[in-house]
């Protein structure tokens, strides 16, 4: 009797023991996975990846233009807009009248924050982009010429004759292109363009801006830093005559004194 309740005290004891410690897992069966680990979702891919094909405008004594392609890709849909800014500063407008058969200055107006460079390059027309509502950042031509700032005062009217001179005088020099480029879209998702650059360009950190648009909106912007300088002898000679502007004077005086007599000199032995 004294067993029987000894091994019934047992009993109790581990069925106690085995409900506070919940119930068995038993182990998968050999050759067979347990269940999957928590795997977290897809990191996120940026809607806009762009490059350059080059990473600066090197321009030398033969420097003739050139022309960069920028390419990329985009999570579609949406619609690519390119923005080149060069380097602001100010700039002086001349005005000149015809008195007495000559040409004299009557007039001078200077802006600050001129950008020396502005192109725009879109894969639509740029006006129905911008008539959906996506302008604020990215401006037009004329948009952004009414932002920069005039030193001094004038009358309204004579203000935009000398802005309108002003990007009349950029474009003859071939900094302000007139006409909208052309972003080419393939295969639904990559782009590329090709962004020209004029021989008068001046020097500089340029910025090369791609806008993603979706109904209207920019969803997603990329810029991409353009140096633009001189290389070589030009870059030289750029450099002694801005830090030794009397030793360059002095040298190109000898130097077209030579080239003339030595011009001289062979005109009288032919």
């Amino acid at each position: 009797m004294r067993r029987l309740l000894i091994a019934l005290v047992a009993g109790l004891a581990w069925m106690a023991g085995a409900h506070a410690q919940g119930p068995r897992v038993e182990p998968p069966p050999s050759g067979l996975p347990g269940p999957p680990p928590s795997v977290p979702a897809g990191s996120a891919t940026p809607d806009l990846v762009v490059d350059l094909s080059r990473a600066r405008v090197s321009i030398t004594s033969a420097f003739q233009g050139e022309s960069i392609l920028m390419f990329g890709m985009f999570d579609p849909p949406g619609e690519v807009v390119v923005v080149v800014v060069g380097p602001e500063a100010r700039e002086t407008v001349l005005r000149k009248e015809r008195f007495l058969g000559l040409w004299l200055n009557t007039g001078r107006q200077s802006f600050d924050d001129v950008p020396a460079y502005y192109a725009i390059a879109a894969s639509q027309p740029l006006q129905r982009l911008l008539a959906r509502g996506a302008g604020g950042e990215i401006l037009s031509l004329e948009d952004r010429m009414s932002t920069v700032k005039p030193v001094g005062s004038r009358v309204a009217a004579e203000m935009a004759k000398f802005r309108a001179g002003l990007v009349e005088v950029k474009r003859r020099e071939g900094l302000y292109p007139a006409a909208i480029g052309q972003v080419t879209v393939q295969a639904g998702r990559l782009f590329r363009v090709d962004l020209p650059f004029p021989s008068r360009l001046p020097e500089g950190i340029y910025e090369v801006k791609a806008y993603l648009l979706r109904d209207g909106k920019i969803v997603a912007a990329v810029s991409r830093p353009l140096p633009v300088g001189k290389v070589g002898f030009s870059a030289q000679l750029a450099g002694w005559a801005s830090h030794d502007g009397a030793l360059y004077g002095l040298g190109a005086v000898i130097m077209a004194l030579f080239a003339g007599w030595l011009g001289g000199a062979i005109m009288r032995r032919l």
